[in-house]
C-alpha cells in the first residue's frame, strides 16, 4: 500500500517485464566481460606479430602526445605564481570559445582511442575528424570576438546555413552590432549572443572553408592547410567506407580477424596511432597559435614560467623528431619565448 492507503497490483506481466529488464542488464554485463577478456588476450599476442620495440614507440607517442599536449596547454597560462591567479584567468576568459570546443576534441579523442583499441576503426576515424573539426571551429569562433579578425571573413561569409539556417554571414552582422570595434573579454558570449538571437543558427558543414579562412587570418599556411585537409580527406575516405576494401568486415577477413570480437587489427591500430599523435600535435599548435595572440604581450608574457614548460617542451621536441605537426608546436613555443 502507498502513503495514500491505495494498493498497488503487480500482477504477472508486470514481473515479466521487470526480469526481462535484469536479464537484459545481465546479459549486457558478461557480453563485456566477455569481450574484455578477448581483447585482453588480442593484446598480449601483439608481441608475437611485431617487434616489442615497434609497439612500445607508437603505443608511448600517443600516449605521450595527449598528455603532453593537455599540459603544454595548461602551463603556458600565466602562472599565479608569478603575476596572480587574476591574470592568468585573463587568458582563459579571452579564449574560452576556444578552450570549450578543444575540452570537447579531448573528449572525442578518449573515445577515438577506445574505439581503435576494440577494432573498430571506422568509429575511430568519425570520432578523430570530430576532434579535428572541433578545434578548428574553437579556432574560428574564438577569433571571432577579435575584432581584427572579425573585419576579414570572406571565406566564413561563403558558408550557407544548412537548409535555409542562420550561419556566419548572420552572426558576423550581429556581431558588429553588438560589439562593433570592441573585443569581447570573454570569448564565449558569442555563443550567448547566438543563443538569444539566432536559435536557427546552422551553418553547413564546411572543413575547407573554415580552413581557408585560418590561412587568411595567418592561423595556418599553405603547408598546413594542405596537411591538415589529407588528413580529414584520409579520415572520411574511412568515416565513408564507400568502397569494401576499407569496410570493417573486409579488413577484419583481411587480417584472419574474428568479424565480432572486441579484437584490434595490428597494422590498423599503429597506423591509427600514429595519426593519434600527429593531430594531437596539430591541436597543441592550433591552440598555442591562437594564446600567442595575447601571450606576445609583454603583460602576459612576463608571467609564463618557462621552468614548467621545460619537460613538456623536451617531450614535444622528441615527437617533431617523427610527427609534423609536432614540429609547428616547437616553431609556436621558441618565438614566442624569442619574442
Amino acid at each position: 500500500m502507498d502513503g495514500n492507503g491505495t494498493s498497488k497490483e503487480f500482477n504477472a506481466e508486470v514481473l515479466r517485464k521487470v526480469a526481462r529488464i535484469i536479464d537484459s542488464i545481465i546479459f549486457l554485463v558478461r557480453l563485456i566481460n566477455e569481450h574484455i577478456t578477448r581483447l585482453c588476450r588480442s593484446l598480449e599476442s601483439f608481441p608475437e606479430e611485431f617487434t616489442i620495440w615497434d609497439i612500445a614507440k607508437v603505443v608511448n607517442d600517443a600516449m605521450d602526445s595527449i598528455t603532453t599536449s593537455m599540459s603544454l596547454i595548461a602551463n603556458i597560462a600565466p602562472s599565479s605564481k608569478l603575476c596572480g591567479e587574476e591574470r592568468s584567468q585573463d587568458l582563459w576568459n579571452l579564449h574560452a570559445a576556444l578552450i570549450i570546443y578543444h575540452l570537447e576534441a579531448l573528449m572525442l579523442l578518449k573515445h577515438s582511442l577506445l574505439s581503435a583499441f576494440t577494432g573498430y576503426y571506422s568509429a575511430a576515424s568519425i570520432e578523430l575528424r570530430s576532434a579535428m573539426e572541433s578545434v578548428v571551429r574553437g579556432v574560428v569562433f574564438d577569433l571571432l570576438a577579435i575584432p581584427e579578425y572579425r573585419k576579414n571573413v570572406k571565406e566564413l561569409q561563403k558558408i550557407k546555413g544548412f537548409r535555409g539556417a542562420k550561419s556566419f554571414p548572420e552572426l558576423i552582422e550581429l556581431l558588429e552590432k553588438r560589439l562593433g570595434d570592441k573585443r569581447s573579454k570573454v570569448s564565449v558570449e558569442i555563443f550567448d549572443m547566438i543563443d538569444k538571437e539566432l536559435e536557427e543558427f546552422n551553418p553547413e558543414s564546411a572543413f575547407t572553408k573554415l580552413l581557408l579562412q585560418l590561412k587568411d587570418w595567418g592561423v595556418i599556411d599553405d603547408k598546413l592547410l594542405e596537411d591538415i585537409d589529407s588528413y580529414y580527406a584520409e579520415l572520411s575516405r574511412l568515416v565513408h567506407r564507400a568502397y569494401s576494401r576499407s569496410s570493417e568486415v573486409d579488413i577484419r577477413v583481411a587480417a584472419e580477424r574474428d568479424l565480432l570480437d572486441l579484437e584490434p587489427v595490428p597494422e590498423e591500430l599503429f597506423t591509427y596511432l600514429h595519426w593519434f599523435a600527429d593531430l594531437n600535435g596539430l591541436f597543441t599548435y592550433l591552440v598555442l597559435k591562437v594564446f600567442s595572440i595575447d601571450l606576445v604581450q609583454e603583460d602576459f608574457k612576463r608571467c609564463i614560467d618557462w621552468s614548467e614548460l621545460s619537460q613538456d617542451m623536451q617531450v614535444a621536441s622528441k615527437l617533431a623528431e617523427t610527427y609534423d605537426f609536432w614540429k609547428r608546436v616547437i616553431e609556436v613555443l621558441e618565438q614566442l619565448k624569442a619574442s
